[in-house]
């Protein structure tokens, strides 16, 4: 009778790791629905902000969001506005582009960053503000900082740019 214990005990150990294996994965979905219902949304800080534009260029696109503020007094990130470039794979090998980030109709910054082959390759971007644009400067940037960056993010390559308060 013990030995019959004794493998219902082991049979019940290795239920439980496998059922602990697959709880994710099957509660996951579930998981989802749930917090998307409670209608919480990432901090813009994270997100990039919601899309403001869309600018075609010549076979890739400059998708433009809303200026983001930190709602935090503290916050160690300032003001930035988000830029991405998307595909990555449709753009040149040099990219220079002006940039309208308050849709004036007037461009604001100059962007300028290589786009490397090797896809795991560091990218630096230097932007150059234009006339009396509320965007600051950045010269050979990586993505050190939240605010100020340059990185690849699903199949494009996204730029931060800070602004002046």
């Amino acid at each position: 009778m013990s030995r019959l214990y004794s493998i219902l005990g082991y049979v019940g150990a290795v239920l439980s790791v496998v059922a602990m294996l697959l709880t994710p994965f099957v509660l996951m979905r579930l998981f989802s629905r749930a917090v998307a219902a409670t209608g919480i949304q990432p901090d813009p800080i994270y997100s990039g902000g919601d899309l403001a534009a869309r600018l075609p260029r010549n076979g890739y696109v400059i998708e433009v969001n809303h200026p983001v503020v930190p709602k935090a007094p503290l916050s160690p990130v300032s003001k930035f506005v988000q830029l991405t470039w998307t595909p990555a794979a449709a753009l040149p090998g040099r990219v220079q582009d002006e940039v309208d980030i308050d849709q004036d109709g007037r461009p604001d910054l100059i962007a300028r960053f290589d786009v490397p082959q090797d896809g795991k390759t560091e990218l630096r971007v230097d932007v150059e503000p234009i006339g009396s644009s509320r965007a600051r400067p950045l010269h050979n940037a990586t993505r050190d900082s939240m605010d100020a960056l340059i990185t690849r993010v699903r199949g494009g390559i996204v730029v931060r740019v800070p602004l002046a308060d």
